[in-house]
């Protein structure tokens, strides 16, 4: 392999294998990849347009019994500290988001074991009925399979069920690694890579816009983090022709045992 050849191909827009991403992530510049990223986004966007949108975190619960070694945040059921947010508390939020221009929610949270899909039906009704210009980005594909494991359902029909409620988008929170070996270490009771690539691939087929993570610096190597970006990209290929798919990729570097306040 040489950087040079690699490079030409990523600006053909050929598929590098993930080999060949470790390759180019410890042999090539931080110089030459910008540029290459460069311009490959302005192929994509062919001008010097950036949008954004202006959106408020809100946690549905603190429950949760993924047991995730890097969370700080979660407390077991019955535990003092554990909470279930109000509608009260919701409207508040919204209307402090909403006077400071923004109209996004990004609503998520634990694993709740007793919170199913009727709950999240019933939360996402009341809130577009209160609040029917707000932007509904919330769950996550763990959060999902989590619904459809309690519901004895499956990913698209629970995903229906929210868009009909006022689901608009999906976020991809819990990608973290998409590799088992990492994910069995550190976040052992969330789904697995496959069923979280799954949650997605149903999302869009729904036309369901996504986006996608990465949570990197832990303890996986090199190769697990351009394999994640190759399961992605799969995914990505095989979205209907009028679904966008994931529209964004956030990473992020992992903080073990982040203490997380109530948000």
């Amino acid at each position: 392999m040489h950087v040079h050849d690699l490079l030409q191909r990523g600006l053909q827009r050929d598929h590098l294998t993930a080999e060949e991403g470790v390759f180019l992530f410890e042999q090539s510049s931080t110089a030459e990849l910008m540029y290459v990223g460069h311009q490959l986004r302005m192929h994509h966007v062919p001008n010097d347009v950036v949008t954004w949108i202006i959106d408020r975190n809100s946690n549905t619960t603190n429950v949760c019994v993924a047991n995730c070694k890097f969370c700080n945040f979660y407390r077991r059921p019955g535990h003092e500290e554990a909470y279930i947010t109000t509608i009260e508390e919701y409207k508040q939020k919204i209307e402090e988001t909403f006077r400071l221009g923004g109209e996004q929610l990004l609503l998520q949270g634990g694993h709740h074991p007793d919170l199913g899909l009727d709950y999240y039906v019933k939360l996402f009704k009341e809130l577009k009925s209160l609040y029917p210009n707000l932007k509904l980005h919330a769950l996550g594909p763990p959060e999902i399979a989590h619904i459809t494991k309690l519901e004895k359902s499956t990913h698209t029909e629970v995903l229906q069920a929210l868009m009909d409620a006022g689901l608009d988008s999906l976020p991809g929170a819990g990608a973290e690694i998409l590799d088992d070996r990492v994910r069995r270490l550190i976040s052992k009771g969330k789904c697995n890579g496959d069923e979280w690539l799954a949650v997605m691939e149903a999302a869009h087929q729904l036309r369901l816009t996504t986006s996608a993570t990465m949570m990197f610096g832990h303890i996986e190597t090199n190769l697990e983090r351009m394999e994640h970006f190759v399961r992605l990209r799969e995914v990505q290929d095989k979205k209907p022709a009028d679904a966008k798919g994931f529209l964004a990729f956030i990473p992020g570097p992992s903080r073990t045992k982040t203490p997380y306040s109530r948000i």
